[in-house]
């Protein structure tokens, strides 16, 4: 394994370099710490004992149709008792799990777990399902050995609901990119019984997650449950009659807004109102409340009649999630992606507003995962691994420099023509002054001439090491196809495919406090 600190390359972005590094606490604009301590700290939050009995009752229900492993019965009792706590993770209900970094980062939440977890303060994994998000497209498709699959369609509710027959032509797609092979035997399995059992897109999701990690005692939960939501609804309240997520974030957001970019931008209502088949925004109205396109309209009188009687009717955006996953756990951290902690670092305000406990937002580790083979060939032709990380036709070219035995080199023929346009301007100056302009504009236009000669030379020598520069091209296109990062691109399913365990002890090494891009080879 290599590993490259995070702010030698150009990977994160500077709210993250700045949050990792602990700039962000430096200037006032986060007041935690980026540590295991602070984590330990974290022990000292309050979670009422009511909430834990409904919420532990809820994971019981929505597990009723399982046969529970030991490690997930163990970490279901322990939920349960006061001074148990949880680590959370969450995803879309991309399917298939999606690229590497799903698998990985739940992974790092199990550890993480297990790492803090002590006999008087236990702590458990958790698995956060979002099962209300209605972005279809962006769950569809998957790139599984190279290919990519794609499940065709719209949807314009919760994309949890979406029955499982809908899936049913992606299934045998996936069945048939898998093929026969021995080694596939154990995920298609695991594939098939996920697809054929659950009658939707959040119960296929279940099964598929819990057959991946039911032995590491991870407890996966779906908010898209009318229990669930009823402890929601003080929160809901407020929102709607306050607008408190608004107001809340304004000054966070200002102040951060100053030097990052800001990744998510709140609305005055941060809520969804959400059928089967309908997930649309609440917003303010004269009479009480609508929705965008007028198709709804609710007096104060009928909202508040669905917040009593149907909570499930009513859904957080991505601002209001993490307050909703809070209320509902007794979470000491959250691990997501580099995207998905810049706008956990919107929120603390928004929390406070609602006296609702904040867990310390972690970034999951950044993996990517290479052939050794490749990396050794790196190494032998004295690339770093730094190098993969910024412009490739730099590198490319830099790398033919260094492989050509040729000097292409026009430094010294540049420094001799800057020289002669010199001597030149001094003898135009001399005759009549308005020549200046004359010369300088000849010698912008010669030194760009000479600029492309070097340019052509390169090329001509460039084809002479045509098939090294192609094994760099190549490698690159492995660290990043398609310009994407591989975690984000390739499926981890090949890997697991091939040797569960091996990988997963591989993914498992190391620590989100590291604060290091991994380089895995294999």
């Amino acid at each position: 394994m290599k590993l490259i600190d995070f702010d030698k390359v150009d990977f994160y972005s500077p709210l993250i370099r700045d949050y990792l590094s602990g700039e962000l606490k430096s200037k006032g604009l986060v007041n935690w710490d980026y540590s295991k301590d602070q984590l330990q700290k974290n022990k000292s939050r309050s979670y009422d004992s009511k909430t834990r009995a409904i919420v532990a009752e809820a994971i019981r229900n929505q597990y009723s149709s399982f046969d529970l492993t030991e490690a997930e019965a163990a970490n279901l009792n322990l939920f349960e008792q006061e001074n148990t706590f949880s680590i959370t993770t969450g995803h879309q209900l991309v399917l298939l799990g999606g690229p590497l970094f799903f698998y990985s980062k739940i992974l790092d939440v199990i550890n993480l777990a297990k790492d803090l977890s002590e006999e008087e303060s236990p702590v458990v994994p958790m698995f956060w399902m979002a099962s209300e998000d209605h972005d279809f497209e962006e769950i569809a498709k998957v790139n599984l050995f190279g290919k990519v699959l794609e499940c065709p369609g719209e949807n314009k509710g919760p994309v949890g609901r979406i029955t499982g027959d809908y899936f049913q032509d992606f299934l045998k797609d996936v069945n048939e990119i898998i093929g026969e092979g021995e080694q596939f035997q154990s995920i298609k399995s695991i594939i098939n019984k996920a697809f054929q059992e659950g009658q939707n897109l959040s119960e296929i999701t279940r099964i598929f997650v819990r057959e991946l990690f039911k032995d590491e005692g991870l407890l996966i939960i779906d908010g898209d449950d009318k229990q669930l939501k009823e402890l929601f609804t003080d929160v809901v309240v407020k929102e709607l009659k306050s607008q408190v997520g608004f107001n809340s974030s304004k000054t966070q957001i200002e102040a951060l807004s100053k030097e990052y970019k800001i990744q998510v931008n709140p609305r005055e209502i941060n809520l969804f109102y959400i059928e089967d088949d309908v997930r649309l925004r609440i917003v303010k109205s004269e009479d009480g409340f609508t929705t965008p396109d007028g198709e709804y309209n609710w007096s104060e009188a009928e909202m508040d009649e669905i917040i009593a009687n149907r909570p499930q009717s009513i859904s957080p955006n991505a601002l209001l999630r993490p307050v909703y996953e809070e209320v509902l756990l007794p979470n000491i951290a959250y691990v997501g992606g580099a995207g998905e902690i810049a706008y956990w670092l919107e929120l603390k305000p928004v929390f406070d507003a609602f006296e609702v406990s904040f867990p310390t937002p972690l970034i999951r580790k950044a993996n990517f995962i290479i052939p050794e083979k490749l990396l050794n060939w790196l190494e032998n032709n004295k690339l770093e691994l730094t190098d993969l990380f910024g412009d490739l036709d730099l590198l490319v070219n830099d790398f033919a420099k260094s492989v050509s035995t040729s000097t292409i080199d026009l430094s010294e023929e540049e420094n001799q023509l800057k020289a002669f346009y010199k001597a030149l301007l001094a003898k135009g100056k001399s005759i009549n002054p308005q020549l200046e302009k004359v010369v300088l504009g000849e010698e912008k236009r010669a030194l760009g001439a000479l600029k492309n000669v070097e340019k052509r030379f390169l090329n001509a020598d460039k084809q002479n090491y045509e098939q090294q520069i192609n094994k760099l091209k190549n490698i690159h296109s492995k660290f990043f196809p398609g310009g994407a990062a591989m975690e984000r691109v390739n499926s981890y399913i090949p890997e697991i495919a091939s040797n569960k365990s091996e990988f997963t002890k591989l993914l498992s090494e190391g620590s989100v406090f590291d604060k290091k891009i991994r380089i895995l080879g294999k």
